[in-house]
C-alpha cells in the first residue's frame, strides 16, 4: 500500500503506470519473467485520504537474505553469472520500453542515512532483487497450512497485522536440498523509476552509487542503470563496498572524496561528459585534466585485487573486474549495450539459462 499523499499533485510517483506498462509489454522478450509483475491494483479509502494498493506476485526471499545462506555472505560464482544475466536482460526489457530504473536495486524502508546538508547517503541493501520460489505449491502445502492467517474485523479501529515469517524452508522440496544453482530472480521496486522521456527527478539514485553524470547533474539516460548494477554486483559476490564518499573524522559525505574514489579507480572524467555537467559545480571540483581538485591522492588497491575482491583466485578477479570496468565507464556513451556486456566471458551467457 501506498502513502496517501503518493500520487497527489505535489509527490507525483509514476509507479503503477509503470508497472502497468511492463506487464502489458512483449511477454516473448527474456527480461519479461525476470521482472517482478504488478498482478491487480486497487484503491483503498482511508481516513488519511486514498491509499493506491499494489498486488505483485508471490516473492519470498530477497538477494540479500540469500547470500546469508553462503559462507561470509558470498553468492558463490556459478550463481552470480546466472543472476547477472537475468538482471542484465531484466533492465534491456525495461529499457526497450523506455523505462529506466534509476538504481534502487538496494535500498530499503529500513535503510540507515547519514546526513551532510542537502545530501543523504543511503545504506546500500539488495532488497528488491527477489529470488523467485521454484515450486511455490510448496507454500500451499506448507506455510498457509502452519501459519495461520488472522481475520480482520472492520468495526475495530486498528488492523490486526500478518506476522513476518520467514520462508527460506519453502524454497526446498525435502528430498532435494542440490538445486539452489537454478533458482531464478525478478527485479522488483519500480517506484523510483522513470521514463526514458519524462524524468521523475533528475536527483536519483542514492547518492554513494550515483552515477558519474548523476553527481555532475548532466543529463543521464538508461546507462545509469548500469553503473547501478556494476556496484551493486561487487557488493553481491564479495560483499565490498565500491564506493562511498565519507571522510574522516566523523564519516560525512563529500562529493569531492566520491569524485575522487572514481577516479583512483576509472581514470579522470572526460572533458565532452564534464562540459554537459553543471558548470559551476564543475570548475569547483575538477582541473583542466578532469582530475579532482584539492583532495589527497586516494591511491586505493586495484579492482582485481584482495581488496576488493577477497576469497578469488587472480584469474576470476581479473575477468570480474574487466565486466566491471566495461559495464561502468566515467563516459556514459562508452558503456557496452546490453548485447555487448552478455557477450563479456566473464558472463559467460547459456542458452539454456533461459
Amino acid at each position: 500500500m501506498l502513502s496517501a499523499e503518493s500520487y497527489s499533485k505535489d509527490r507525483p510517483i509514476f509507479e503503477r503506470e509503470i508497472l502497468t506498462h511492463l506487464r502489458n509489454g512483449d511477454r516473448r522478450q527474456l527480461g519479461f519473467k525476470y521482472i517482478c509483475h504488478l498482478v491487480d491494483d486497487f484503491e483503498h479509502q482511508g481516513p488519511n485520504g486514498t491509499h493506491v494498493c499494489l498486488v505483485f506476485e508471490l516473492m519470498g526471499e530477497t538477494m540479500r537474505s540469500f547470500g546469508a545462506w553462503f559462507k561470509e555472505s558470498r553468492i558463490p560464482y556459478s550463481y552470480m553469472r546466472r543472476f547477472t544475466t537475468q538482471l542484465l536482460v531484466a533492465l534491456d526489457f525495461a529499457h526497450d520500453h523506455k523505462v529506466i530504473h534509476t538504481g534502487e536495486f538496494w535500498a530499503s524502508s529500513s535503510q540507515t542515512s547519514y546526513l551532510s546538508g542537502a545530501n543523504k547517503y543511503i545504506d546500500i541493501k539488495s532488497d528488491n532483487i527477489f529470488v523467485k520460489f521454484r515450486d511455490r505449491s510448496l507454500i500451499e502445502s506448507g506455510y498457509l497450512v502452519h501459519v495461520a492467517i488472522p481475520r480482520q474485523d472492520r468495526t475495530e479501529k486498528r488492523y490486526t497485522p500478518v506476522q513476518s515469517a520467514p520462508l527460506r524452508r519453502y524454497y526446498f522440496d525435502k528430498t532435494d536440498f542440490t538445486r539452489v544453482a537454478e533458482f531464478d530472480i525478478a527485479l522488483g521496486d519500480w517506484g523510483v523509476s522513470s521514463w526514458a522521456t519524462q524524468h521523475l527527478t533528475e536527483r536519483i539514485q542514492p547518492v554513494a552509487l550515483r552515477a558519474p553524470e548523476v553527481l555532475i547533474e548532466a543529463p543521464w539516460d538508461k546507462t545509469t542503470d548500469w553503473w547501478n548494477l556494476g556496484a551493486l554486483l561487487l557488493e553481491l559476490h564479495c560483499a565490498v563496498r565500491m564506493f562511498d564518499g565519507r571522510v574522516p573524522p566523523d564519516g560525512q559525505y563529500e562529493l569531492r572524496e566520491h569524485v575522487a574514489e572514481i577516479v583512483d579507480m576509472f581514470g579522470s572524467f572526460p572533458k565532452e561528459l564534464l562540459e554537459r555537467g553543471n558548470q559551476e559545480l564543475v570548475r569547483s571540483i575538477f582541473d583542466d585534466e578532469g582530475m579532482p581538485k584539492d583532495v589527497p591522492p586516494v591511491n586505493g588497491p586495484p579492482l582485481a585485487s584482495e581488496g576488493f575482491m577477497p576469497g578469488l583466485k587472480q584469474g576470476a578477479r581479473d575477468e570480474f573486474a574487466s565486466f566491471l570496468e566495461v559495464m561502468m565507464k566515467i563516459n556514459p556513451a562508452e558503456r557496452l549495450s546490453t548485447e555487448g556486456l552478455l557477450a563479456h566471458p566473464w558472463v559467460g551467457v547459456r542458452a539454456e539459462i533461459f
